[in-house]
């Protein structure tokens, strides 16, 4: 799986640098809550994390850092997260918007079983979901983030269903 994640985050970057509304649009800063269910590999574990970020009528770009802990596990991220709206044009006059788009970050993993061991790398991957605007302040986004790392020993991919909250700002 680790061919296509990097042609799509490859494909996706090459549309951000070509797209001119990125330059024009309106830009209102958000802070976040997430609450996320986390499979890294075979383990699970319930996950919360913080955001900030920027976004336009278009685009959002949001870095998080989220924590895990599960029996003999602790998990650490610090991701960023850029998307993009998709179907723009059909979900115009309607409050939910769906988006695609990709994450990188650096993950710790620290295991506390047997001796303490700690683990931390590189992870990139792809994010998609949709957004429910409340009203201009506030929305809530209900996401699916996969990503892959070939720089962690112990971890090779994880997967994050989550559930966020934004405040808008500026």
């Amino acid at each position: 799986m680790r061919f296509p994640i990097k042609t799509l985050f490859i494909l996706f970057s090459l549309n951000i640098t070509s797209s001119a509304d990125i330059l024009t649009d309106k830009m209102y800063s958000f802070v976040g809550i997430q609450a996320s269910y986390t499979n890294y590999d075979s383990e699970t574990a319930p996950t919360i994390g913080f955001k900030y970020g920027k976004q336009t009528d278009t685009w959002r770009t949001a870095l998080s850092y989220n924590y895990a802990q599960n029996t003999d596990n602790t998990y650490q991220s610090f991701i960023m997260q850029v998307d993009a709206g998709v179907l723009t044009e059909l979900f115009k006059d309607i409050p939910i918007k769906p988006y695609l788009g990709f994450s990188f970050g650096v993950m710790e993993q620290r295991n506390s079983a047997n001796e303490i061991s700690k683990d931390r790398g590189l992870v990139y991957g792809i994010n998609t979901g949709l957004n429910y605007v409340l009203n201009n302040s506030l929305d809530v986004d209900l996401g699916y983030r996969y990503m892959d790392s070939n720089k962690l020993r112990y971890i090779e991919d994880r997967g994050d269903i989550s559930l966020s909250l934004h405040y808008y700002f500026d």
